[in-house]
């Protein structure tokens, strides 16, 4: 069995709906665990005794072991967590075992990391809801943001997509009802001025500095970005 950090008692943690089990505390694992708990979210981390000690103290609970052995799984009640992650990247045999047993513990929502395209094919096909592909998302993410010279670019699912720009100096002080920018296909959703978030309407006017949040088919924003960056 396990060796447990911070005293565990599973009832504590498991069926809580603000609850969250991270099964591997590599970089990705440990980034989102840590960020979870930002949020004032439980966290159960499990990893090996290393990983696991460099995370103790700074997680709900942080447990050390196998998560491959089902006997782990059950002893800690993860079968009870309403959201499992599976962080496990460079042991995918181990990624799909821990992920076959979460399914049959009956767990409602399951993420689980893919570091490769025939590994997230897997983890589609035993039905897992939510594959994750941290390198691949960043890199089309990144590209995006390089070809349009965006301040940030978000895939909401393939095809749409939110992205950051620069208000446009050819716009400045027009309400958005005259520049007609529903042409491009997209759609200006909020603006930034002076760190705060203002939700944009057809009386919005762009000011000089501020941050422009668009949303729209992926190939109009780039298309709508592409203009943009001629034009600055």
């Amino acid at each position: 069995m396990a060796r447990l950090r911070n005293p565990f008692d599973p009832a504590t943690l498991a069926g809580s709906a603000r609850a969250v089990a991270v099964i591997g505390l590599g970089r990705f694992g440990t980034a989102l665990a840590l960020e979870l708990m930002s949020y004032g979210t439980e966290v159960l981390g499990i990893d090996g005794e290393e990983r696991a000690q460099e995370l103790n103290g700074r997680l709900t609970h942080v447990v050390i072991g196998d998560a491959t052995k089902p006997e782990l799984l059950a002893q800690l009640g993860v079968g009870d967590f309403d959201r499992v992650v599976v962080a496990i990247g460079s042991d995918v045999t181990a990624s799909i075992l821990v992920t076959s047993q979460l399914l049959r513990l009956g767990v409602r929502d399951i993420w689980a990391k893919a570091v490769s395209e025939q590994h997230a094919t897997i983890l589609d096909q035993l039905g897992v809801q939510h594959v994750v592909r941290p390198e691949a998302d960043m890199g089309r993410r990144v590209a995006h943001m390089v070809q349009g010279s965006l301040e940030d670019f978000i895939e909401i699912e393939p095809g749409y997509a939110a992205m950051k720009i620069p208000a446009p100096l050819d716009l400045l002080a027009v309400p958005l009802r005259e520049l007609g920018i529903h042409r491009h296909g997209v759609s200006i959703v909020a603006i930034k001025r002076d760190e705060d978030w203002i939700q944009a309407n057809q009386e919005t006017r762009f000011e000089r500095g501020d941050v422009v949040l668009v949303a729209g088919p992926t190939a109009r924003l780039e298309a709508f970005a592409a203009r943009k960056a001629a034009k600055a």
